[in-house]
């Protein structure tokens, strides 16, 4: 399933947007620990205080706006700095108030901390479950993201490419440098700039557009097994462009950008589909098709993760969670490319992988049909989870474990009542993959029959505020 970022105009953003519109207050307060999202919570005569890039133990002056039940604040001063603080590398973060990261002012350590805890008391405060502080599998804090993606935004002087401030969702910095992504994606982003800007062969004409950057599958594989060395060969790197209807250069632009840099292996373009154009505010219609990319582009995009090497170590935890329940039949859920669900059957589990992407579930039907999974059943759906599970009966498929890996908004309140239903007595066990601790603990509060017997964060994306999470889940018995 795809994840994308949340719309912007929404829960902080929104809460952001509406502060640069109200007068503010000021005042001294001790930031006492890193909420979701990466802001540091201090108190102010008992108001809860969000302010951005800073640390627990700092103490701050701060301007700030009330909201309804909290406020929200920025730095005009560091009095006191936490022990926990550093200099951000990245000369972005701080000149051009980077969104792309949140947390480069903590020292590393400091930021496992906080993102363990945040997965902790998210559960208790919201899902209500008491867990122990959660372990955290952790790779390089550098240069690991295998995608660059960037906002290409058209001006009077042409185009500039890069990223928005994390308190301006509308403005658009040019890109210099990048130090969570992997060097070769920034070193093509600097070839390709010429490119960009050049008046002899044209991007689509519209106002913005969106370009990733991504390292290919093979190399993201030989960096997950550490095979990486002097003689392997450079890494080559795929584009996607986001956007426009109309692109009468594309066969030029792409002939150019194949020759701007060696390490291009392949230029794709998604084109925007009127149904999902945003109205005036912003906001996408909530029925949107999804864009038809090529199957190659969607691959890309959508499934692959951005961290190979924690990736791999969380897809090994997740199978072992499973295995762990010695399942006979396998809901594999949002199965995207169906690689989890091609393992399992090749080691003779049945299994049922869902995925509304029409070329994810093919891709993992070409997955299923070239594993040997002897005397197992597989089949692949293409349909969303809360439509797909109700057909699914127990006689037709008598389940042990589901396996659900949602987008960000978590799995549908359908896919809870289903798993709380008396006909899905005999399932023993959840395996549930979140990327987002909160919509992770609002379902496990629609899950009272089910006991939490695990609870793992993996660090994909450090020097941010995201943590994935998986939780196991048993039934209770009685």
């Amino acid at each position: 399933m795809s994840r994308r970022p949340p719309q912007q105009g929404r829960g902080r953003n929104a809460d952001r947007a509406r502060s640069s519109r109200l007068p503010e207050s000021a005042g001294t307060l001790t930031i006492d620990r890193i909420a979701a999202g990466g802001d540091g919570v201090g108190r102010l005569d008992g108001l809860a205080v969000f302010v951005p890039r800073t640390a627990a133990g700092d103490v701050v002056q701060a301007a700030y706006v009330t909201h309804a039940r909290h406020a929200r604040g920025r730095v005009l001063q560091v009095l006191t700095p936490s022990t926990d603080r550093v200099t951000p590398p990245c000369v972005h973060y701080e000149r051009d108030r980077c969104g792309g990261c949140q947390l480069q002012h903590l020292a590393i350590e400091a930021q496992r901390e906080a993102r363990r805890h945040i997965v902790k008391d998210t559960l208790s405060r919201i899902g209500k479950r008491e867990v122990p502080l959660p372990e955290l599998i952790a790779g390089v804090a550098w240069e690991y993201r295998s995608r660059l993606t960037l906002t290409l935004l058209r001006r009077s002087s042409g185009w500039v490419g890069g990223l928005h401030p994390h308190d301006d969702p509308v403005r658009v910095f040019a890109l210099e440098e990048c130090h969570i992504a992997h060097p070769t994606l920034v070193s093509v982003w600097h070839a390709l700039r010429a490119l960009i800007r050049s008046t002899d062969v044209l991007l689509p004409a519209v106002e913005t557009l969106r370009l990733a950057i991504r390292l290919d599958s093979a190399d993201d594989s030989v960096r997950a097994t550490g095979a990486e060395g002097a003689d392997a060969a450079p890494p080559t790197v795929a584009l996607v462009i986001e956007g426009g209807t109309v692109w009468p250069d594309q066969d030029a632009w792409t002939a150019a950008a194949l020759k701007a840099d060696a390490r291009i292996g392949a230029v794709w373009w998604t084109p925007e589909r009127a149904q999902e154009r945003a109205d005036a505010r912003g906001n996408a219609p909530a029925d949107a098709a999804a864009v038809e990319y090529a199957p190659q582009a969607r691959e890309a995009l959508a499934f692959a993760q951005v961290n190979p090497v924690v990736a791999m170590a969380l897809r090994e935890y997740v199978y072992a969670a499973v295995q762990g329940f010695s399942p006979s039949t396998v809901i594999d859920a949002y199965a995207g490319t169906g690689p989890l669900a091609a393992r399992l059957f090749a080691d003779g589990v049945s299994v049922v992988a869902i995925e509304s992407d029409r070329a994810g579930a093919e891709a993992a039907t070409v997955r299923l049909q070239t594993a040997s999974g002897g005397s197992a059943q597989a089949r692949v759906m293409c349909d969303v989870v809360e439509r797909a599970l109700p057909t699914l009966s127990r006689a037709s498929v008598p389940a042990d474990v589901v396996v659900l890996n949602p987008p960000r908004r978590g799995v549908h309140v359908g896919v809870t009542h289903w798993l709380e239903a008396e006909a899905q007595r005999e399932l023993r066990g959840v395996v549930y993959v979140s990327c987002d601790p909160a919509t992770l603990a609002r379902d496990l509060a629609r899950l009272p029959s089910w006991h939490v017997r695990a609870v793992q964060c993996f660090d994909m994306f450090p020097q941010t505020a995201h943590v994935e999470t998986v939780c196991v889940l048993h039934r209770e018995t009685t």
